[in-house]
């Protein structure tokens, strides 16, 4: 077969014209790719969200840190942050990764990559004060990366709700209908539920840890299979048997001397203002015999709560030969 060298030399330069347009695409596609992702006519981001379409780096940004904690007038013992934003650049050609922070006063909390926002108790003891921040606490990637207008800023995290764990203990451990504890029977002792545990949800998007529990609350309501009980079927042995009190139930305050009176009715949590956080000893009088739902509350610092109930009931016990009508 032969070549037909005119007709291929006639058309080299169409050949050579198509690969120049292909290595010019190729060497401009991280722009391309950010500009069909909406408004973005800088870097595209490496850094943060790996580097997804739409997140675009900005030369400058700013970080929010806690500079004080103001305790807040009312009835509970709140406190709030005031915070500021501190001006930061990143000047790396590959990412956004922060290379100076532009006010003197806050380059300790640039570490490793991260940035440290810091954080105040969420609440303060009677007639106390909130303190002085934390300032190793809220820990978040250093980056000014931003949405598609490329604003700075850092990476916006998404948590997950928060969780609350299944397990709990209660003391005593088999309880009694609390107006059969009375003497001369025996000691009023009620119920206290302990290690109720709470944990924030891991951020999704920038990897920069878990959320930080603000909240975390419980009550007990009697289950209806037990309203049931009490008023069909002890109503039928005992006429005038009735459910008692009402629900969902509070924690309460034990009597002065009694082993809980030390348990809090209050919003005082172990460890707030930290990613695990737990509800130590919290009092109740229980009125009416069966079975109770123990509800949980957890809140977090992005806003998001959950409720649950836990799978496994508190039994409270009747001794019906001292049954009182």
């Amino acid at each position: 077969m032969n070549i037909n060298w005119r007709f291929i030399l006639s058309k080299w330069w169409k050949a050579t014209f198509m690969g120049l347009l292909i290595a010019i695409g190729i060497a401009l596609f991280p722009q391309a790719q950010c500009a069909v992702a909406q408004t973005c006519n800088t870097p595209r981001d490496l850094w943060c969200n790996g580097g997804q379409p739409g997140r675009c780096c900005d030369p400058t940004g700013g970080f929010r840190v806690v500079t004080q904690c103001n305790k807040i007038p009312g009835t509970t013992p709140i406190c709030e942050e005031q915070t500021i934003t501190v001006p930061v650049r990143c000047q790396n050609s590959s990412n956004c990764e922060v290379t100076e922070v532009l006010d003197s006063a806050y380059r300790n909390r640039l570490s490793g990559g991260y940035w440290y926002v810091g954080s105040c108790p969420s609440f303060y003891p009677v007639n106390g004060s909130c303190g002085v921040p934390l300032t190793n606490t809220n820990r978040y990637r250093a980056t000014c990366c931003g949405g598609s207008s490329g604003s700075g800023g850092g990476c916006t995290p998404q948590y997950a709700p928060p969780t609350i764990d299944d397990t709990y203990t209660v003391d005593p451990p088999n309880p009694i209908v609390w107006t059969q504890e009375q003497p001369p029977y025996g000691l009023a002792l009620g119920m206290t539920i302990n290690d109720i545990k709470a944990h924030g949800g891991a951020d999704t998007t920038c990897g920069r840890g878990r959320a930080n529990i603000t909240h975390l609350t419980m009550q007990i309501s009697l289950r209806g299979e037990s309203r049931a009980w009490i008023e069909e079927d002890l109503a039928y042995r005992y006429p005038g048997a009735r459910v008692k009190d009402t629900y969902p139930k509070n924690p309460e305050v034990a009597a002065f001397g009694h082993p809980s009176a030390v348990c809090s009715t209050g919003t005082g949590v172990i460890g707030a203002g930290t990613p695990d956080a737990e509800l130590d000893c919290r009092f109740f009088r229980p009125l009416d015999p069966g079975k109770y739902d123990i509800i949980v509350t957890a809140c977090q610092s992005d806003g998001q709560c959950t409720t649950k109930t836990l799978p496994q009931p508190v039994l409270v016990w009747l001794l019906e030969v001292r049954l009182v009508r």
